[in-house]
């Protein structure tokens, strides 16, 4: 079964965080945890079919692997999300690591058949220990930064902090 289309990977996903927290906390680093979510995934799936949504989901899962360093982590977190973990990264530049993910896959042409379908990316992120004190709370915080993108117009990355100073109740 390939890594990122597997249903098994929330747990492997699951693991990895923890393992990441025991790591940080171990050697006092940090590390950011993004959340990727395709935008209208829903519509590309009734409009083009199960078979082509299924081939985005690995072109995506593709491009976010060689988006990453080596030691970082992809994996597919259900449905049309995926969960990156990104080790001993710095608030700036996973922003803008994030949004040259966003840009490829905005950018990104997926084919079928004589047409040429387009789609995009909202991207939340957060940080441990900076936003998080355990493996719930910091994908709480990521899922809470990836809705506030999708609430304010898709296809953007948002940080939790970004979220925060908008006087949203946390």
């Amino acid at each position: 079964m390939d890594g990122l289309t597997g249903t098994y990977r929330r747990n492997v996903l699951d693991e990895k965080i923890e393992e990441e927290i025991k790591r940080a906390n171990s050697f006092k680093t940090t590390f950011a945890f993004m959340i990727a979510d395709i935008d209208h995934f829903k519509e590309v799936n009734d409009r083009y079919g199960h078979q082509f949504g299924d081939f985005v989901l690995r072109r995506v899962g593709e491009i976010l692997k060689n988006s990453v360093y080596e030691t970082d982590f992809v994996g597919r977190y259900g449905g049309e999300e995926f969960g990156i973990i990104l080790p001993r990264a710095d608030c700036e530049g996973v922003l803008r690591k994030a949004e040259a993910i966003r840009s490829k896959i905005e950018n990104e042409v997926f084919t079928i058949g004589f047409e040429s379908v387009k789609i995009t990316l909202s991207i939340g992120i957060a940080h441990f220990p900076r936003d998080a004190a355990d493996a719930a709370q910091i994908i709480k915080m990521a899922d809470d930064a990836l809705y506030y993108a999708k609430e304010h117009g898709r296809n953007r990355v948002v940080d939790i902090t970004m979220v925060r100073r908008s006087d949203a109740k946390y």
